[in-house]
């Protein structure tokens, strides 16, 4: 080895105290004795790259033999350690200012066990600064705690990837000491590194996972049956306050030789799982109102039902009560406060049911506007008395969002008999309690009765019928009369007729709401105008057609918007008739959207067809809507007309309602004419027109012909 020494003579060192002699002889000795019985493991390499010495401890690092090395380049070597260490050579001797960089390589021996060899690489430069070579000095060592934090510190791109990783990453060894931890799992479990690293990660872990951990490991190392490891599964653990959490943990293994390596990726299911609960609650809970959907309700219903009966069948004690809900014209509360009051509104009517029923009471939204209550109850009376209740608490006042409002409120209710067995069957029965009150006109309470389903089963044979009644030509029209004080024919009313093929006359009063909340009431209106305006036009060839044929149109069909267009096109083919068409709007109709109706009975009103409120009287009677209303004539309603003039209130009625018509320049049409009394008062009283069984029943257009014929004036009388 060229070793030459800067200064041959002793002296003293740069910090002016004693320093080694720098004999050359001296030298030699000393750098001998490093070379051959230095517990260091030495590899010197000239400038260029020329292995010139190796002593046992290096090469058998690499397991390798010194003459293996020595005189040979060691760019000729596919070996890691040799790799590194030409790599550090080339870094040093760029960097003229730095004598030593310090290398880690982790290698194998010839025992096949990993070591490490850590160490620095020194420039050998001579007096001017010159490159000659460079000496390795390593110190050699297999334990596996030092093996374990240089494959986890090793690479500082992995560490920095490791670091990125939003899962939690840990690696331990085979007993679970942890060697490394990115600074997500730090986060996650609440600790700094410092706190980890070193330490068994059962503190990690809740009981009973963190008393089982070892025993688990052990089984695996014996048997390879993995109970997480190789196996990723939801597991817990424990933050550093004790707060126990979800995770998912999967867990790789690196073996080296004898020694093994877990690596744990931790990712928290806290949020997750957060999220799956609020899916699966939103699923079986109305997220308005917080009570159960129909399915859920269904569901908790029914299970209920079969913990609450006995193996025989029947009740263990007590009843169920099923109270169907329905908001009468809710729509009316979103479009005049907006939908937030009508949402506020919701909320606060399902506390009041809350308050109301028992605590044990399960509640469902059914949809927009009803809902469904099923409580316990100790007999009918008691649901009775839950029923009236309930209605008149969420009838109250409702301060909802800054606004108050008046709910109409529809209740139908069944109670539990020995005959019911299922919810199903009491949800049918509270149902059709539901559809009976809202066929009175709603906002009351109703219970069930056995004519309910009779009625139903009536309601949906009507139903299925109607739809065919037109083509079928099982529907005609009648003319009622409607005369002045004198008698004489003035107008007349059409009024729809069913024939049907099997059940004989349809009574109107029994099939007209059956079209009407089916639907099939708007075809039907149509198939009345055609009829009537054909009628009338064979009328007019005839020279019988009176001043005025009114029909009779639904809420629906005049609420649709198309009722003007269809009209023209129905009188396009005969205009003079437009002057001799009216047609009837019931009060509730006309109030429904009275914006519209002020639109639709203008428009009529243009084409020079008559408009008459209906039934007036029988409805909202008021001044507010009736001025605004373009129409011609009222119609006072037959309950008014039928105990006159025995009944003083009803006659003072009567007497206002014509007035009224009168100061607004109405006609006035008193309905349900039969006495000659009747006629008298009314006529007394300024009533204008008169219509009723005393002056006709409805009848056939030839009859309705004949009468107006025989009450002209023959010529030249």
């Amino acid at each position: 080895m060229d070793l030459q020494p800067s200064d041959q003579s002793g002296g003293s060192g740069r910090d002016g105290g004693a320093s080694l002699p720098r004999d050359p002889v001296f030298l030699a000795s000393l750098a001998s004795s490093l070379l051959d019985q230095g517990v260091a493991a030495l590899v010197y390499v000239d400038r260029n790259g020329v292995c010139l010495h190796t002593d046992d401890r290096f090469a058998a690092a690499l397991a390798l033999a010194p003459a293996d090395l020595i005189g040979k380049a060691l760019a000729g070597f596919d070996h890691p350690v040799l790799s590194a260490l030409a790599e550090t050579i080339a870094t040093v001797t760029r960097m003229p200012d730095v004598d030593a960089l310090p290398l880690d390589c982790q290698s194998v021996g010839r025992d096949g066990h990993p070591a490490i060899l850590s160490g620095t690489v020194m420039a050998h430069r001579d007096g001017g600064g010159a490159t000659l070579g460079h000496l390795g000095v390593f110190h050699d060592t297999g334990d596996p705690d030092r093996i374990a934090q240089f494959a986890a510190c090793r690479d500082t791109f992995v560490a920095t990837l490791l670091d990125a990783a939003v899962d939690g990453i840990i690696v331990s060894d085979r007993t679970g000491i942890i060697r490394s931890i990115n600074r997500a799992c730090c986060r996650l479990f609440g600790y700094r590194d410092s706190e980890l690293v070193g330490r068994n990660m059962t503190m990690l872990m809740p009981p009973p996972f963190s008393r089982d951990h070892d025993r688990f490991v052990d089984s695996y190392m014996k048997t390879d049956r993995a109970k997480i490891i190789g196996i990723g599964r939801e597991t817990l653990g424990q933050r550093k306050d004790g707060t126990v959490f979800p995770i998912h943990l999967s867990v790789g293994e690196a073996r080296t030789g004898n020694s093994v390596t877990f690596v744990g990726i931790i990712r928290d299911l806290s949020e997750r799982l957060a999220a799956e609960k609020r899916a699966s609650y939103l699923a079986r809970h109305d997220p308005l109102t917080g009570v159960l959907t129909r399915t859920a309700f269904l569901e908790e219903c029914e299970a209920l039902f079969e913990s609450r009966t006995d193996a025989a069948g029947g009740l263990d004690g007590g009843l169920f009560a099923l109270f169907s809900l329905d908001v009468d014209q809710f729509s009316d509360v979103n479009e005049a406060f907006g939908f937030h009051v009508g949402d506020a509104a919701l909320k606060a009517m399902v506390n009041r049911v809350t308050e109301v029923l028992p605590a044990n009471t399960i509640i469902c939204r059914i949809a927009a506007d009803e809902f469904a209550a099923l409580a316990r109850v100790a007999d009918v009376g008691h649901a009775r008395r839950l029923a009236d209740l309930l209605h008149d608490r969420l009838t109250a006042s409702i301060y909802a969002d800054r606004h108050w409002v008046r709910l109409r409120l529809s209740v139908g209710a069944a109670v539990q008999d020995d005959g019911v067995h299922t919810l199903e069957e009491l949800n049918a029965k509270a149902k059709l309690a539901l559809q009976a009150v809202q066929h009175d006109g709603g906002n009351a309470v109703c219970f069930y009765t056995p004519e309910m389903a009779a009625a139903a089963t009536r309601r949906m044979m009507l139903t299925m019928h109607l739809t065919h009644a037109i083509e079928r030509e099982e529907l005609h029209l009648v003319y009622q009369p409607i005369v002045d004080s004198e008698g004489r024919v003035r107008s007349a009313e059409a009024l729809l007729r069913w024939n049907h093929h099997v059940l004989g006359p349809v009574s109107p009063s029994e099939f007209i709401p059956v079209a009407e909340e089916s639907g099939l009431i708007v075809p039907i209106t149509d198939w009345v105008l055609t009829s009537a305006i054909a009628q009338m036009a064979r009328w007019e060839a005839e020279g019988v057609l009176p001043d005025r044929v009114f029909l009779n149109i639904s809420g629906q069909q005049f609420l649709r918007g198309n009722l003007t267009q269809r009209l023209e096109e129905l009188l396009a083919q005969h205009p003079s008739l437009r002057r001799h068409l009216g047609l009837e709007i019931t009060e509730q109709a006309a109030v429904r959207d009275l914006k519209v109706a002020v639109r639709t009975l203008g428009e009529l009103a243009e084409l020079g067809i008559q408009a008459a409120i209906d039934d007036f009287g029988s409805g909202y009677s008021s001044l507010s809507y009736v001025q605004q209303l373009p129409v011609a004539k009222l119609k006072i309603d037959r309950a008014f007309v039928i105990d006159v003039p025995e009944n003083p209130k009803n006659n003072a009625l009567v007497r206002a309602a014509v007035g009224m018509a009168r100061g607004l320049g109405l006609v006035t049409v008193a309905e349900g004419v039969e006495t000659a009394e009747q006629r008298d008062f009314l006529v007394s009283v300024g009533c204008d027109l008169m219509q009723g069984y005393l002056f006709g029943r409805p009848m056939a257009p030839d009859a309705l012909a004949a009468m107006v014929r025989g009450q002209r004036v023959p010529t030249g009388s």
